[in-house]
């Protein structure tokens, strides 16, 4: 009978360790995928902080273009009153867009292309846009990892016991995978 009780408690004690180390696993990719979309929203920001500079060395030269000021400056003010990760990425795709838009207007301004300002600010501009290209990358293996890990047996009873749910990745729109690039004369 000790040895059918001490066999059961070896068994019980097994499973308790293992339903801990697979719920650790979950909380520990849930935090990685935290993590990365932290460490996007630090760049998105610091690309949002950027647009003030950019709108006013472009006003200058380009006063009918008021349009084009008016959703980037409103793209940059959706950022920041963003909650969700939901909100996040598609107040940045906006913020995105609107980049683009400003950036290839100002294709048809050589003066202002030629400018010292402009050009420091497109060169930073062009930095952000990479790393935050990484980083979106970075944050799409985390949150594959994540979900796949939420749907594997037996780490699924778990996340489902403790509610964690699928995260979006950060997908690219088929208009953006058109962009060809901007194009300077």
């Amino acid at each position: 009978m000790t040895i059918i009780i001490i066999i059961i408690s070896v068994v019980i004690l097994g499973l308790i360790s293992w339903g801990i180390t697979i719920y650790n696993r979950l909380v520990a990719l849930k935090n990685q995928t935290d993590n990365t979309f932290a460490n996007i929203d630090v760049i998105l920001k610091q690309r949002a902080d950027q647009i003030p500079q950019l709108v006013t060395v472009l006003e200058k030269s380009m006063e009918h273009e008021r349009d084009i000021f008016t959703r980037l400056s409103d793209a940059r003010q959706g950022y920041f009153n963003a909650n969700t990760l939901t909100d996040k990425i598609k107040a940045s795709n906006e913020m995105t867009n609107a980049f683009r838009s400003v950036l290839a207007i100002a294709e048809n301004y050589p003066t202002l292309i030629s400018g010292s300002q402009f050009s420091q600010l497109q060169t930073a501009v062009t930095d952000l846009e990479n790393k935050i290209a990484h980083r979106r990358e970075m944050f799409n293996d985390a949150v594959t990892e994540y979900n796949t890990a939420i749907y594997l047996f037996p780490d699924l009873i778990f996340a489902r016991m403790f509610h964690y749910r699928e995260l979006p990745l950060l997908e690219i729109r088929q208009e953006e995978k058109a962009y060809d690039g901007i194009k300077f004369k």
